[in-house]
């Protein structure tokens, strides 16, 4: 190991900084404050998958660190700048620019040694990060029409924690604990509430091997789909194998959506992606999920054309979705498609920031799976698989009151996708208050 740290650095550092005569500081092995811009700055780099800290492990910004090992730190973010967004690659010149001094030589070995004591004393699992969401939701379900008296509710509680452990250099195994408790839930029209409980489990436990251009994971893995209204990081017990071409990616993957759709019968699907940058800030997405034949009545045989452009503080993002499932009853409304226009947004590690954003959305009773909600947006997009769909506008806004903590509300005013066909006008509207901590 320390001779690959070793060689590793020296290559960096060779290559950024050959030709440049720089100035050793006085004490290499300063600890660099805590609250030092710099820690924030690289957690964003963490974030972006530009860093990955010691060992392979993630970087924590609670770590203390010299200013010879965050220099390293900046030199693997700088390996892998190519890859990275302009304000990712702004952020790594700045760090360059702090770090210059450190830079240097003939003092490479002794950051190579720090980097290998720290590795040889971390232990192999770590609990990288996590969250804690509660959230009050009335209609989320789209259960409740609007000739209904009152709407269905429920507060719910979710903590996650993501856990990883490094195997050898190429194959790591990533994993995410769940545990959700939804209280005074009260049905369309009901009079009493109900609590229930979910016991921890595993949401996500895969192994994951990366060689050059290729990753590959096996066991339940979170892929997503395109724009994320067919599938949107939930569970699936199979394998998905991603090639990075550079200006695409290119994933196909086999597994059985059970471990989401809660159905207890297994519900194997073919799933493939490709996502394909076309400008500096513009990406085009085709995605596709067939459940092929099942015993359980979950038919779908999506394609879905998406995009996501950003400029300036506007982004858009749409997706355009169709099912073609052999075994769609003939008056099957298979057809969808979902827009959103955010302005500004939010950076969890700036208190302050805030985004806006307006959502528009026109999907089929068969068009996406309305009953598990597995796609990006909030509400479930109509009323169960082969109810009467969904159209209309929604609302949100997200603001960020303190670091690693952000609230959101959203309203969405919806309608059946085919008034006639579903015999009512329009569904009660949805309201949603979330509250959000990162740790």
């Amino acid at each position: 190991m320390k001779k690959k740290t070793m060689i590793a650095l020296y290559a960096v550092f060779s290559l950024s900084m050959a030709g440049t005569s720089l100035a050793v500081p006085a004490n290499l092995f300063a600890v660099v404050p805590e609250k030092h811009w710099t820690y924030s700055a690289i957690s964003q780099l963490a974030e972006a998958g530009l860093v990955e800290g010691f060992g392979g492990g993630a970087y924590k910004d609670n770590v203390i660190l010299t200013r010879c090992e965050m220099a390293a730190i900046v030199a693997k973010a700088m390996a892998k700048s190519a890859n990275a967004d302009a304000t990712a690659q702004a952020t790594i010149e700045k760090l360059k620019a702090e770090f210059a001094p450190e830079f240097n030589l003939s003092e490479t070995s002794n950051v190579a040694s720090r980097l290998d004591k720290l590795e040889k004393n971390t232990s192999p699992v770590k609990i990288t990060n996590g969250d804690v969401r509660i959230r009050y939701q009335s209609n989320w379900d789209q259960k409740t029409k609007n000739t209904d008296k009152d709407a269905d509710t429920r507060i719910q509680e979710r903590v996650r924690l993501n856990i990883a452990a490094d195997i050898t250099d190429n194959l790591k195994f990533n994993s995410r604990l769940v545990a959700t408790h939804t209280s005074n839930k009260r049905a369309v029209n009901g009079t009493s509430k109900s609590s229930t409980y979910s016991n921890p489990a595993f949401d996500k436990a895969e192994l994951q091997w990366k060689n050059k251009q290729t990753t590959f994971a096996l066991g339940r893995i979170l892929p997503s789909l395109g724009q994320g209204i067919i599938w949107d990081g939930n569970s699936i017990d199979g394998a998905y194998a991603t090639y990075d071409f550079g200006n695409a990616q290119l994933s196909a993957g086999y597994g059985d959506l059970a471990a989401y759709t809660g159905s207890g019968a297994t519900t194997n699907a073919a799933l493939a992606n490709l996502n394909v940058k076309i400008g500096q800030n513009t990406n085009l997405t085709v995605a596709h999920l067939d459940t092929m034949t099942n015993s359980v009545g979950y038919n779908f045989n999506q394609t879905a054309y998406g995009f996501k452009t950003k400029t300036g503080d506007f982004t858009v993002n749409g997706e355009y979705v169709e099912n073609n499932h052999d075994k769609l009853p003939a008056n099957a409304q298979k057809h969808g498609y979902w827009g959103r226009v955010q302005w500004k947004g939010i950076d969890n590690s700036k208190p302050g920031s805030y985004g806006i954003n307006f959502d528009y959305l026109s999907l089929g009773n068969y068009a996406v799976d309305s009953t598990n909600n597995p796609g990006t947006l909030v509400v479930s997009g109509g009323n169960g698989i082969g109810g009467a769909g969904a159209k209309g506008f929604g609302l949100g806004v997200q603001y960020v009151f303190a670091k690693n903590v952000n609230v959101e509300a959203r309203y969405y005013n919806l309608k059946p996708y085919d008034e006639n066909k579903a015999g009512f006008s329009e569904y009660k509207p949805s309201y949603h208050l979330i509250t959000n901590y990162k740790f």
